[in-house]
């Protein structure tokens, strides 16, 4: 049976972070994070490690990947 996981966006918005806020905290620009959020780019392991620890969800439970109709 597969884990269920949410998106990136849905981690974020339910730690209460804005896309502002946590591209701050990750080091990155908003516009980089918003494509990490729409699926237009992935996020490096390291950034993805920071960004469960600051949304509070283990990174299991994320989709970090591109939607399939990106390949």
């Amino acid at each position: 049976m597969e884990k269920f996981k949410i998106s990136i966006a849905a981690a974020r918005v339910n730690s209460g972070m804005n896309q502002q806020e946590i591209a701050e905290a990750l080091g990155v620009d908003r516009t980089t994070f918003i494509k990490y959020e729409k699926g237009e780019s992935v996020m490096r392991m390291d950034l993805a490690y920071k960004f469960s620890k600051l949304a509070k969800v283990p990174m299991e439970h994320i989709n970090f990947l591109l939607p399939e109709s990106a390949t």
